[in-house]
C-alpha cells in the first residue's frame, strides 16, 4: 500500500514539474521577446534559478509524507567471570630471573579474544598489589606483583571487584594501593575505596547510550576489621546498605549490576542465605547478580519480577562463577563460567532489559614447562 502511496505522489510531483518547466520556458521565451529577464518580468529581485528551485523543492516537500527509518534498539554486552587468585605457584610462574620482572599475559591469552569482545567486562580480584616490600604470598594470607593487573587490562578487562574476604590481607595500606595500581592501570576498582566520597559515588558506565550502575560487597574479610576510621573502605554485605545504593543508582542508571562475594566454599548448591539474598536484591531494583567465593561452580536462575506498571520483566542471578584462575585443586576448584549478558534498551518505552545469558565454561590448565609450573585458562570442561 505504501508503495502505490509513494507512486501516486511521485506522478504528482513529476506532472507538476513539467508543468513548472513548461510555463518557465514560456515565460523565458516571452521575457525575452519584451527584453526583461525573468526576475523582472515577475517584479522579483532574485535569481530566476533560486525562485524555480525553491518552488519545486517547497512543492516536493509539501506533498511528499515523512518517512521515520525504524532504528534498531542499542543492545550492551557484560562479560563477568569469578575468582583471579595467586597461589604462590602462579606468582613465580610469571617470574623473569634474568630481568627480575614477572609476566602474567599467559593466564589469559587463550580467552583474550572472548573478554576483549564484550562492551564491558569485570572480573574479582582475590589479592591485593601491595608492593614487593609487603612480600609476594600466596593462601592464606595474599599479595601479588602489580603485572598482574598489567595480564587484566591486557586481556580486556574493564572493571575489577576489589571487596572479598582478602581484601586487607595487607591491612588498610594494602586496600588502598591495589586501588592505587588498577586505577593507573586504567582499570576501575569496585568494592573498596579511598574516601567516604569514593564510596558514595555510583560507578556507571556508558555504552551505545545505556547506562548501566555496578556495585559489590562482600560477606567479611576474614575476621580482619575494617578500620573504625575507614568504614568505607570495603563493602560489607548489609541489607540496607546494599538496597539503599540500588535506589540511588537507579536514579541514575537504566540497569543495575551487583556482584555479591558470598556462600559457602567448595559446595556447589547456593545456600538458602544465598537465595534469600539474591532474591531481595533482585526484587528491590537489581537486573543482574554475578557473585564468587565458593571456588566452585553453582548454578543460575531466572527470576520474574514485577515492575510498578504491572509489567512482568525476567532478572538473572549466578549463584558462583567458580574459580577463574586459581592453584588450587580441590574437586571441581580448577573450573569456572564466563558469563556473558545482553542487555537491550527498548526505545519506545526508554527501558533497558535482559535478553540474553551465555554460559562458557572455562578451566584451568596447568603444565610444566621450562622447569616451571604454568597455567592457562582455557575454554571448556576440564580433561
Amino acid at each position: 500500500m505504501k508503495r502505490k502511496k509513494k507512486a501516486f505522489y511521485s506522478s504528482q510531483v513529476a506532472l507538476i514539474i513539467s508543468i513548472i518547466i513548461t510555463i518557465s520556458a514560456v515565460a523565458y521565451i516571452y521575457a525575452g521577446y519584451k527584453g526583461l529577464s525573468i526576475c523582472e518580468l515577475l517584479g522579483i529581485n532574485m535569481p530566476e534559478t533560486e525562485i524555480i528551485g525553491d518552488m519545486t523543492q517547497n512543492f516536493i516537500e509539501e506533498q511528499l509524507p515523512e518517512e521515520k527509518e525504524d532504528l534498531p534498539n542499542p543492545t550492551v554486552t557484560l562479560l563477568a567471570v569469578g575468582d583471579v587468585m595467586m597461589h604462590d605457584g602462579q606468582i613465580w610462574a610469571g617470574y623473569n630471573e634474568k630481568n627480575d620482572s614477572f609476566d602474567y599475559s599467559e593466564f589469559f591469552h587463550v580467552v583474550k579474544d572472548e573478554i576483549t569482545s564484550a562492551d564491558i567486562a569485570m572480573a574479582d580480584l582475590e589479592t591485593t598489589l601491595a608492593g614487593k616490600e609487603q612480600k609476594y604470598t600466596g593462601y592464606p594470607m595474599f599479595n601479588s606483583p602489580d603485572e598482574l593487573a598489567d595480564a587484566l587490562k591486557d586481556a580486556g578487562f574493564d572493571i575489577i571487584v576489589t571487596s572479598n574476604n582478602h581484601s586487607l590481607d595487607r591491612g588498610a595500606k594494602g586496600a588502598l594501593r591495589t586501588i592505587e595500581v588498577l586505577k593507573e592501570r586504567g582499570l576501575t576498582p569496585v568494592g573498596t575505596y579511598e574516601s567516604e566520597e569514593d564510596r558514595e559515588k555510583i560507578l556507571v558506565k556508558e555504552v551505545n547510550n545505556i547506562n548501566i550502575a555496578f556495585l559489590s560487597y562482600t560477606y567479611g574479610t576474614n575476621g580482619i576489621p575494617v578500620p573504625t576510621d575507614k568504614k568505607y573502605l570495603v563493602n560489607l554485605i548489609d541489607e540496607e546498605l546494599i538496597l539503599g545504593d540500588i535506589r540511588r543508582a537507579r536514579e541514575k542508571a537504566d540497569a543495575v549490576v551487583v556482584y555479591l562475594h558470598f556462600g559457602e566454599e567448595y559446595q556447589q548448591s547456593p545456600s538458602k542465605a544465598q537465595r534469600n539474598l539474591a532474591h531481595l536484591v533482585l526484587k528491590n531494583g537489581a537486573d543482574i547478580i554475578v557473585a564468587s567465593h565458593p571456588h566452585v561452580i553453582q548454578p543460575g536462575e531466572w527470576m520474574e519480577v514485577q515492575e510498578t506498571d504491572g509489567r512482568i520483566i525476567k532478572k538473572y542471578v549466578i549463584y558462583s562463577m567458580g574459580n577463574f584462575i586459581s592453584a588450587q585443586r580441590f574437586p571441581h576448584t580448577e573450573e569456572g563460567l564466563m558469563m556473558k549478558f545482553t542487555l537491550e534498551k527498548d526505545l519506545e518505552q526508554n527501558k533497558v532489559y535482559l535478553t540474553d545469558v551465555k554460559e562458557t565454561d572455562t578451566w584451568v590448565d596447568k603444565f610444566v614447562r621450562d622447569g616451571k609450573m604454568r597455567y592457562v585458562v582455557r575454554f571448556g570442561k576440564k580433561p
